[in-house]
């Protein structure tokens, strides 16, 4: 089969396209046909291998996986012995770890849903860590609910402009933060006020919110605690990047940072449930959210997507289609 494949770690000039074996399911696995992958951050980093705590999931030295890509959409094509929840033929979306950027995908399933039949290949594949990750953050990190005011920090790409649809589907007030080519976009997924932050600094004239997700994380505990109310919280999934550790040292200290007081600091890793795909599914279908696509590549065109991903420029999402 063909995929995109990466020997060493680096950008996108270590992915090439060829031929590689294609996979076999091994008890409780599956193989599905991959009609639609997304590209999300946790590519990047599963590529370049940086930060360097990546490796211990990526490799230490070189890559444990040659194929990248964990959002995937597709049908299933082999099941291995043992293999209940899925049939040959069923059309699926999820994660697959690493090795949705081929023709052919191995997965073990947990992280897979039924694809809802109203839900394009594309639109499926574009959704799972993106989607998760504003789901998860706002519902069950952030506790949102209806009536309550969001902003969102970092309102454009994928994280942000699911954050946007799917907070305005709980019944939030939602202010979104982005930079000013991406302000239309922005507004037409629903958002009730956009701040350009090249003209406005949010920190400077926000106030009272009662969650701020925050999907860039470079503002320190001080200035963000500023836009939220008594007891609002600030959700985020990224910060200060070190080489070695990420975001991880400078979230905690604004972890602690937010111990004393009512406000508070959070941050998570997205997880892959399958009830919250399928209600991703059950949100599209009913226009509630749409996931909102860039540009699709063609397989061989990954590394192009993968540079530009790299830029950090990115409206929306990038899919391939392979």
């Amino acid at each position: 089969m063909k995929a995109i494949v990466h020997d060493r770690f680096g950008g996108a000039e270590v992915l090439t396209f060829r031929d590689v074996e294609s996979p076999i399911p091994a008890d409780g696995q599956i193989v599905v046909r991959v009609k639609a992958a997304s590209l999300n951050m946790y590519d990047w980093h599963m590529v370049t291998g940086t930060p360097y705590l990546a490796r211990t999931q990526a490799g230490l030295l070189k890559p444990k996986r040659q194929v990248p890509g964990s959002d995937v959409a597709g049908v299933v094509e082999q099941v291995g012995d043992g293999v209940t929840e899925f049939k040959v033929g069923d059309h699926v979306f999820g994660s697959v770890g690493m090795g949705s950027f081929a023709e052919l995908a191995r997965s073990g399933g947990k992280h897979l849903a039924i694809k809802p039949a109203g839900v394009t290949f594309e639109a499926a594949g574009a959704t799972p860590m993106a989607g998760l990750t504003a789901l998860q953050g706002l519902r069950d990190h952030g506790g949102l609910e209806a009536g309550q005011r969001v902003l969102v920090n970092g309102a454009s790409g994928g994280v942000g402009t699911f954050a946007v649809q799917i907070a305005k589907a709980i019944g939030a007030e939602v202010t979104a933060v982005c930079s000013t080519s991406k302000v239309d976009l922005i507004r037409s997924l629903g958002a009730d006020r956009v701040i350009d932050y090249t003209v406005n600094d949010f920190v400077e004239t926000e106030r009272g919110y009662d969650l701020l997700f925050d999907n860039v994380g470079k503002r320190g505990w001080r200035d963000t605690r500023q836009v939220l109310g008594p007891k609002g919280v600030n959700v985020t999934i990224t910060g200060p990047m070190n080489r070695w550790a990420g975001p991880t040292r400078n979230n905690i200290f604004r972890q602690i940072q937010s111990i004393s007081g009512d406000q508070r600091f959070t941050w998570f890793v997205a997880s892959g449930a399958r009830a919250d795909l399928e209600f991703l599914g059950e949100l599209i279908v009913s226009g509630k959210i749409s996931p909102a696509i860039e540009r699709t590549y063609s397989l061989p065109e990954t590394p192009e997507a993968f540079h530009y991903l790299g830029e950090g420029h990115a409206a929306a999402k990038l899919v391939i289609v392979p």
